[in-house]
């Protein structure tokens, strides 16, 4: 079946469609696909995607994680809905902001990384609390890269945390 990513909503847990499991084994029930985290119905499930999908977030994490993305067979992405704004959600960046190592952990690595959502989403909030977590993340080493068979490295995710304290203290991004 082609699609934009396996990190898409047409198999995610959070997909009612799904019952609850992660995968393809639905794939051709008859039920709407409905975001039960976002309360959002999804039009066109393997090429919509969010942060919270398993491949980003294993321990299934049900608070809402940035934007709603639209993509196409190309790899491209484009925000669909922007993020809730509750403080609940804002904790939980914050939370997860906190949580961040220098090192990346290996992910899934077509779309945008879960870590760099959290950042962009707090600058996108303007989120003045979350400006502390950002320095440090702005002071990471661009070259630490994962173990993994991927390489990733926190060039934009130090990029990300600059910009959104630009946001935060009020100046041009």
């Amino acid at each position: 079946m082609p699609n934009g990513g396996s990190d898409c909503c047409g198999t995610c847990w959070y997909n009612a469609k799904n019952k609850g499991e992660a995968g393809y084994d639905h794939t051709n029930d008859i039920d709407p696909d409905f975001c039960t985290i976002r309360k959002l119905e999804i039009s066109h499930a393997f090429y919509t995607y969010c942060c919270n999908h398993p491949h980003r977030r294993p321990e299934r994490d049900p608070i809402p994680i940035g934007p709603v993305f639209t993509g196409d067979s190309s790899g491209n992405r484009e925000v669909l809905t922007s993020s809730p704004d509750t403080e609940e959600v804002r904790q939980h960046l914050l939370e997860l902001s906190a949580a961040m190592k220098e090192k990346p952990e290996s992910e899934y690595p077509l779309g945008y990384y879960a870590d760099e959502i959290v950042v962009w989403q707090l600058g996108e909030f303007r989120e003045v609390r979350a400006a502390d977590n950002l320095k440090v993340i702005a002071g990471y080493n661009c070259d630490s890269s994962e173990d993994g068979q991927f390489g990733r490295t926190r060039e934009n995710l130090v990029e990300l945390a600059k910009k959104a304290l630009v946001k935060i203290h009020g100046g041009p991004a």
